[in-house]
């Protein structure tokens, strides 16, 4: 590799400069002129500038020294390959959720679900509030019954679930970002008919955030449990780009002033919540802002580093042995191998496996996983697949929302996390867990049948509207 990529030379910094530039206008371009596209893909459009900018930080101050790896990262353009791989995730999202292809969600027949049940004799969304309402109530007693609540007794979130947590505390943890998914499709289901939004699961999703934030949890959680939250909003704002109805009706002010009010509340909270973390739980007050640069400025862009000096400064990747550590020997099978792979390349072995035994790990893993695998040029075809897997995954979620195939987004919402995990963290080794094929059959067998019971009620409304016209 050309020694001036690893330089802090004008032109490398150019580079840097301008790949971080074009992406981060095409996101907020997305935000701008299609906002329901940038709720639906609002996680990880700002996971992706995140580390954009942690890594053009690493660029052009570097050498600097981070804390985690212990050790001096930087300069070069690492900005510029893993630019190209978000711009090949954004590229496929906008291909996939094409204007031209938009229009086409509803069929001419397409009829809305609440027109084809009889009135009266079931509320799915009265089901959905009571069962998740009495988890949540159940939730809350169960951590003020314990006694030990993390704020508090400054327990770190980790600690607190391993020692302290029940069973429905874990459940949450596994199954949390998916709930508070579900809670957004009941909330938004019915925009698509110009009905006010159910505040209901509103209420009920509120519930969640200070339960999280007393469990010792910061920034992260509270921005992944918010973001799912929204996709199904976002999705209903797509829904109805498909009807050509103007998203004016769809965002009321009232709506949008309780949006505005829980964002700023959220924000609020989870920048309590890490000076908390670190002033009171880990006693760093001394060092706050000097932690608080490296969490923000280091840590999301180091192992991408990393990765960059292996594969294209060094070219020292070893796919058939990445692929043994991610998907046949991970140090902890149960946990996302590829962090796992990347802490021990990057770290003394004895070390990475002290931090992952404590249930942490470090920021990144996507796209850093594909390089490792495949190197240089075959990292960017790895890249460009699993783009083009996820958009068109996506954009089947959407119009399963929108044409309110409720039992398909339900045993889909397992997928969609697996898939998530991997765009924001590299996880790839769930794919070949036998649990995961499983509930990829189960969602597909459902989608299917919905599709049958959908077509058998669209030709009885059809039938229906015959008789009538006779």
């Amino acid at each position: 590799m050309t020694p001036w990529l690893a330089s802090g030379s004008p032109l490398a910094a150019l580079l840097s400069v301008a790949a971080v530039t074009v992406l981060l206008t095409a996101i907020v371009g997305i935000g701008v002129r299609r906002p329901g596209l940038g709720l639906i893909f609002f996680f990880f459009l700002f996971g992706f500038a995140w580390r954009l900018a942690s890594v053009l930080y690493i660029d052009l101050c570097g050498p600097l020294f981070s804390d985690q790896l212990e050790r001096d990262i930087g300069p070069g353009i690492s900005a510029l390959p893993i630019a190209i791989s978000q711009g090949l995730v954004v590229g496929a999202l906008l291909f996939s959720f094409r204007r031209q292809r938009v229009q086409q969600i509803f069929g001419v027949d397409e009829v809305a679900l609440a027109s084809r049940l009889p009135a009266g004799r079931f509320s799915l969304s009265a089901l959905a509030f009571w069962m998740v309402a009495i988890f949540i109530a159940a939730l809350w007693m169960d951590l003020l019954a314990r006694g030990s609540i993390p704020l508090f007794a400054g327990i770190e979130r980790f600690d607190y679930t391993r020692l302290h947590g029940g069973p429905l505390h874990r459940l949450l943890l596994n199954w949390g970002p998916m709930l508070a998914f579900q809670l957004g499709v009941f909330f938004a289901a019915p925009l698509l008919h110009g009905g006010p939004s159910d505040w209901r699961f509103g209420v009920l999703f509120g519930t969640l955030i200070p339960y999280l934030f007393l469990a010792g949890h910061r920034f992260s959680s509270l921005f992944i449990y918010a973001s799912f939250f929204i996709i199904p909003i976002g999705a209903v704002m797509i829904g109805r780009e498909a009807k050509s109805l103007p998203q004016g009706e769809l965002i009321s002010r009232k709506m949008l002033r309780w949006l505005q009010l829980g964002a700023v509340a959220l924000l609020i909270l989870a920048t309590a919540a890490v000076f908390y973390s670190y002033i009171v739980v880990r006693g760093e007050g001394d060092v706050l802002f000097a932690k608080l640069s490296q969490r923000i400025l280091v840590q999301q862009g180091e192992m991408w580093w990393m990765t960059y000096e292996r594969v294209f400064l060094h070219g020292t990747w070893n796919g058939e042995f990445a692929a043994y550590k991610l998907f046949v020997d991970p140090f902890d099978p149960t946990r996302n191998s590829t962090m796992q792979f990347l802490m021990e390349n990057g770290l003394p072995l004895d070390r990475a496996h002290d931090i992952i035994s404590r249930g942490l790990a470090f920021a990144g893993g996507w796209p850093e996983v594909f390089f490792e695998l495949d190197g240089p040029v075959g990292g960017f075809v790895l890249v460009a697949l699993s783009a083009i897997v996820f958009s068109e995954f996506m954009f089947l979620m959407t119009r399963c929302i929108v044409q309110e195939r409720f039992a398909s987004c339900f045993f889909l919402t397992p997928i969609l996390f697996t898939l998530s995990i991997t765009i924001a963290s590299g996880m790839v080794n769930s794919f070949v867990q036998v649990t995961f094929l499983v509930k990829l059959a189960i969602a597909l067998v459902m989608y299917v049948l919905e599709d049958r019971w959908k077509s058998n009620l669209q030709l009885s409304c059809r039938s229906v509207l015959v008789e009538k016209q006779v």
